[in-house]
């Protein structure tokens, strides 16, 4: 009976007719909402950028590259033992050996460079349909004599599919810079310029089949290994192993194993998928990191609304407060009504922001598309990378989120509802 009393009058005080009270606790219930909503929201949009992030070096870099240490190249029998043990490994969705090196194209005077994957005629169609989905122009099918161009090369060659590039490997552009700077230091000028003129990059005629999209599907070229080992001299020999997983987020753990395991041979070292974007990922989980202190600052800068609104209410009830201690009401029933009263705050304008944060979730890039028309701008190209705003919701974080609510709300009402509670009822009545 006492409880339903308390309730009663917490109602009461909230729902204050002609009273400044009402008024402020509109106020607060908003402040709370914005809040949660705000927590909710940027929470979940710094996670989807995060999670797009992941997976676009997860469906564009190799999972695991096993090699000899500084990259030298290997004799095929060497990669042919690793690679069967690797094909033998639970952990392992496909695996093929390659060659990794820098290549530089040339085409009507335009010059550009690109990262260069050779890959088998095998591990080629499997690698190939993973990257499909970043296709811009041409064909993905690898060929002899053909190579697939990222699209900044396309762009710089002004080149299309079908057009013929003369490359070269960057080891003949260092050779060339070397026997330059040996001839400049000759003293006969016959002597330096036969020596220049003996200075060749030895360029390779190939076709560009197709091009992919670098912002997405990353900077390599792609070409068969025979034609990769045509152009950087390599004979039979090939750069290392390739690994793609079955689960790619598992790479760190698998490649120690396969250290332990002595699958990768004593010299020879893993480079993995993380290694291209680990600062990166580091950075953006340090943002969220200082994101969520500063959503927590927000969310007591809400919690303190709710203080002042119990404050002024324990103010202007101060005279009832007194009629209620000399009625005989306990200290903990008075906390009670103010307790009960945030409580109500707490939870109405948690529901808000929950459900609030749950329309601009769902209207996000619409949202986004009326602030650029706003700006002036307009919608952004659908082929670009991150042209919509991505979002993964964190149920665990929502459920943390509207249970931190509640909790300071509560703890911010505990000190004025504390000292309305010690009010002595003379002292009281007579105000």
């Amino acid at each position: 009976m006492l409880s339903n009393a308390t309730l009663f009058l917490a109602r009461r005080y909230l729902r204050a007719k002609r009273s400044f009270v009402s008024v402020i606790t509109i106020i607060s219930i908003l402040g709370v909402a914005l809040g949660v909503l705000t927590m909710i929201v940027i929470s979940s949009v710094m996670k989807g950028f995060e999670g797009e992030f992941r997976k676009t070096l997860i469906g564009s870099e190799p999972h695991i590259l096993l090699h000899p240490e500084g990259k030298k190249p290997t004799d095929a029998k060497t990669a042919a033992d690793v690679l069967a043990k690797v094909q033998q490994q639970p952990e392992v969705l496909t695996s093929s050996t390659y060659i990794n090196s820098v290549m530089y194209a040339e085409r009507d005077g335009r010059q550009s460079g690109m990262d260069v994957l050779g890959l088998p005629e095998d591990g080629a169609k499997f690698y190939m349909t993973k990257v499909a989905k970043n296709k811009a122009e041409g064909s993905l099918d690898l060929v002899p004599g053909g190579v697939v161009c990222p699209d900044y090369v396309e762009r710089e060659l002004n080149a299309r599919p079908g057009d013929s590039i003369s490359v070269y490997a960057s080891s003949n552009v260092t050779s060339a810079v070397k026997r330059y700077h040996a001839a400049m230091d000759m003293q006969d000028e016959t002597k330096r310029q036969a020596a220049y003129d003996e200075i060749k990059l030895h360029p390779k005629e190939i076709r560009m089949v197709g091009s992919i999209r670098a912002d997405t599907g990353g900077a390599y070229g792609y070409v068969t290994l025979t034609t990769a080992q045509q152009i950087f001299g390599f004979g039979d020999k090939v750069s290392g192993v390739l690994i793609e997983l079955k689960q790619p987020s598992e790479v760190k753990e698998v490649s120690k194993r396969f250290a332990a395991a002595g699958i990768v041979p004593p010299g020879w070292s893993a480079s993995l998928w993380t290694d291209a974007g680990d600062a990166r990922l580091a950075a953006m989980s340090n943002e969220r990191v200082m994101m969520w202190i500063v959503l927590l600052i927000i969310a007591v800068v809400a919690a303190f609304s709710v203080m002042n609104t119990t404050i002024t209410v324990t103010m202007q009830k101060r005279r009832e407060i007194g009629v209620l201690t000399a009625l005989g009401s306990s200290q903990s029933q008075i906390v009670g009504i103010f307790v009960s009263q945030a409580a109500f705050v707490g939870m109405l304008g948690t529901v808000l922001g929950l459900v609030f944060s749950g329309v601009v979730l769902r209207y996000r890039d619409e949202i986004r598309l009326g602030i650029a028309v706003l700006n002036g701008g307009g919608e952004a190209d659908p082929g670009m990378f991150l042209a919509t705003i991505p979002a993964q919701i964190e149920p665990w974080f929502i459920a943390v989120t509207c249970l931190g609510s509640i909790t300071l709300c509560l703890l911010a009402a505990l000190p004025p509802a504390w000292l309305a509670a010690r009010v002595d009822p003379a002292v009281a009545l007579r105000d």
